[in-house]
C-alpha cells in the first residue's frame, strides 16, 4: 500500500466515525422526544379520568345538599385521593345550578426527561384537563 491510498483510507475512517457519532445524537434527540410525548399523553389521559371522576363525585355531592363549596371540596377530595400530585385549576369547579353539571379543571406537571427543563418546551409539561359531569343515575 502506497502512502497516497494510506491516507485515504485514514481520512474515510475518520468521515464514518463522524457519521456515526451523528446519527446516534440524533437518535438520541428522537428518543428523548418520543419519551417525553408519551410521558405528556399519558399525563394527558390519566388527568381527564381524574378530573371526570371528580366531577361526578361533586355532581352527586351537589344532588345530595345543593350546596357548591361543599360539592367543589368533594371534588379535590376525589382529585387527592385519585392522584396527589393533581390539582384543581384556580376557578376550576363550576357548577351549573340549573342542571347540576359539574365542570372540574385539573392541572399537573408531566414528568418529562427534557420539555419540563429546556424553557420554550416548558409549557408543554404543564398538562390540564377539564370534565364535565352530572350525578350519576339512581
Amino acid at each position: 500500500m502506497n502512502p497516497t491510498t494510506r491516507r485515504v483510507h485514514v481520512g474515510q475512517a475518520g468521515l464514518v466515525r463522524g457519521l456515526i457519532l451523528i446519527w446516534l445524537v440524533i437518535a438520541a434527540v428522537v428518543a428523548v422526544t418520543a419519551l417525553d410525548a408519551a410521558s405528556i399523553a399519558f399525563t394527558k389521559f390519566r388527568l381527564a379520568d381524574v378530573a371526570s371522576a371528580a366531577s361526578t363525585r361533586a355532581a352527586n355531592a351537589y344532588r345530595s345538599s345543593p350546596n357548591v363549596a361543599t360539592a367543589c371540596q368533594a371534588a379535590e377530595a376525589s382529585i387527592a385521593a385519585d392522584d396527589a400530585a393533581a390539582k384543581l385549576a384556580k376557578n376550576g369547579c363550576t357548577i351549573d345550578t340549573q342542571t347540576g353539571l359539574v365542570t372540574i379543571t385539573v392541572r399537573k406537571e408531566a414528568k418529562t426527561i427534557l420539555a419540563g427543563r429546556v424553557g420554550f418546551t416548558k409549557h408543554f409539561a404543564k398538562v390540564s384537563a377539564s370534565e364535565t359531569n352530572g350525578p350519576t343515575a339512581l
